[in-house]
């Protein structure tokens, strides 16, 4: 068995142990790493100064090493990347969480 059908099966064996409710966390995470993976290559690759952020929020992920938006759509592939972010307040983080969905909603042009 090749190493990726055997991760496979060995997730599918652990989601099989939860319950409802687990298995929608799961699945929840699942759709938002999904989207992110999904972002085409150009966009992926453009400069996180084309989305027009306030200078804050700009600094604040420069600052933490995030130069692209597909750095950024990685890393709030899990929103607790993202709260952990050294010097975001509750007004950088807002204005994060706000671009990452207008991202993976197709709303913002390349």
């Amino acid at each position: 068995m090749q190493q990726r059908d055997h991760d496979i099966a060995r997730v599918q064996d652990i989601l099989q142990h939860l319950d409802v409710s687990r298995c929608r966390q799961v699945a929840g995470w699942l759709q938002d790493h999904i989207r992110a993976l999904e972002v085409d290559d150009a966009m992926f690759k453009l400069s996180i100064q084309q989305l027009r952020l306030s200078n804050r929020t700009l600094n604040v992920l420069q600052q933490n090493k995030i130069h692209s938006i597909g750095q950024l759509l990685k890393k709030a592939s899990d929103w607790d990347n993202i709260r952990k972010l050294r010097g975001a307040g509750d007004k950088v983080l807002q204005e994060i969480r706000a671009t990452v969905e207008q991202l993976q909603a197709g709303k913002i042009v390349k």
